[in-house]
């Protein structure tokens, strides 16, 4: 009995040792839990989509039908990165140093409907993020395609809209450098710009990025540079634009000429031949524009020629022309610009002018061809009236004057004949 009244004394006692032990265990678990709480301050793991073939992960290529992703997490030691596929393990990775990142690579359909996660758990504790494929591996299509014409040479600048660029935004410019194949050629990420290229270097040194609103311009242009140009801006959400680029060449001043064999359809115009003129309007190393005639302000004739050279012709009436001075011109225009070239129908036009101007030289040289044939008689006739001529007797003895002429004492018959030629050739000069 005494035993077990001690017993009884006792058992407070007994307690508050046991009780006292439990309590120094506890805080000893605390403690060491406290000394490691970076193990259990998880990161949350984060889902980026990748774009770029130098974002893909090691000795993996991108596949074009398909959104490439990673997840990722920065800073978590003995930590496991584990991707899940519903309830089925998709991949994982670990790592124990703190100085490594846990990154992980996937690949799904644009239009993927499973339920993909991302988790990353060590020994006491676990962060879990969720896929929401709707919203980073959207398709992106870029309905819209803005118009953008630009001259070459001239600079473009294609706009965003954004007012000031956020530390989120990714900003991305995109061209076809090859037929269905869409390349980055300049890119904003963390508010650091990057300009690339297509792989011939096309762009080298004429690509200005803006980093403030995004907007991309496009130096010194020439006809390479034109295509759809894609615009995508993530930040949480993907937005689209598209950009129809047209570099034209500079429009030549249109040449107008006079040339009926060109224009032979032109021929069965009504009216005179005479009086009619039929000129051509033609353009070289130029493509897609309008050549058309004016006549004043109405439009005559016009036609859309896509290949390099073109001519358009015209047949006036110069006379009616000239009677209600009408103005005529031709003009070469594309979307945005147009050369003009006015016609004078004075210099192309006027039969009379050349008629007469071929007459006068015609006039000029026959009046100098014959004031050379008479001076040159004029010459001939002084020289014949001025020499000395010898009287000749008109009659006497025949017998005598053969004898006469064979001694040499006067001239013959025929030299009497040639004096009185001579006499009447200077009598007619004198006269």
């Amino acid at each position: 009995m005494k035993l077990l009244w001690n017993i009884l004394l006792c058992l407070p006692r007994l307690l508050g040792v046991l009780c006292a032990e439990a309590d120094e265990i506890k805080m000893v678990s605390v403690k060491a839990k406290d000394s490691n709480t970076h193990l259990t301050d998880l990161s949350i793991p984060e889902f980026t989509r990748l774009y770029r073939s130098i974002d893909t992960c090691p000795s993996k290529t991108t596949p074009s039908s398909k959104c490439a992703l990673r997840c990722s997490v920065a800073n978590s030691p003995d930590a496991t990165l584990t991707l899940y596929n519903g309830s089925s393990l998709f991949s994982i990775t670990k790592v124990a140093d703190l100085n490594l990142d846990l990154s992980l690579c996937m690949y799904v359909e644009y239009q993927d409907t499973n339920a993909y996660s991302c988790v990353l758990n060590d020994p006491f504790s676990k962060q879990t993020t969720k896929l929401d494929i709707s919203q980073l591996c959207q398709m992106c299509l870029d309905k819209t395609q803005t118009p953008v014409s630009v001259t070459e040479g001239d600079s473009v600048t294609l706009h965003t809209d954004v007012m000031e660029v956020k530390m989120k935004d990714q900003i991305l410019w995109m061209f076809e450098c090859r037929p269905a194949q869409l390349t980055i050629i300049a890119e904003i990420l963390n508010n650091n710009i990057f300009i690339y290229d297509c792989d011939d270097l096309r762009f080298k040194d004429r690509l200005q990025l803006d980093g403030q609103t995004g907007n991309l311009t496009i130096t010194n242009t020439n006809k390479t540079d034109s295509g759809v140009y894609k615009l995508q801006i993530n930040n949480g959400v993907s937005r689209c634009w598209g950009f129809n680029v047209t570099v034209y060449a500079h429009l030549p001043v249109p040449v107008i000429s006079r040339d009926s064999s060109s224009c032979s359809s032109s021929s069965s115009s009504s009216g005179s031949s005479v009086s009619r003129c039929v000129l051509l309007c033609s353009v070289v190393n130029v493509g897609h524009v309008t050549l058309s005639w004016y006549k004043g302000n109405s439009l005559l004739s016009s036609i859309s020629v896509s290949d390099l050279n073109s001519s358009l012709c015209l047949e006036v009436d110069y006379q009616n022309n000239t009677l209600s001075n009408n103005t005529y011109s031709c003009v070469v225009s594309n979307s945005f610009t147009i050369q003009t070239e006015y016609v004078d129908i004075t210099k192309l036009c006027s039969v009379q002018f050349w008629t007469i101007l071929k007459i006068s030289i015609a006039v000029a040289v026959a009046v100098a061809v014959a004031a050379v044939v008479v001076i040159v008689s004029a010459v001939i006739c002084f020289r014949k009236c001025n020499q000395p001529r010898q009287e000749v007797p008109c009659s006497g003895d025949p017998t005598e004057r053969n004898q006469q002429e064979n001694e040499g004492l006067i001239p013959s018959s025929s030299s009497h004949d040639t004096s009185r030629e001579s006499i009447l050739l200077c009598k007619l000069c004198w006269d």
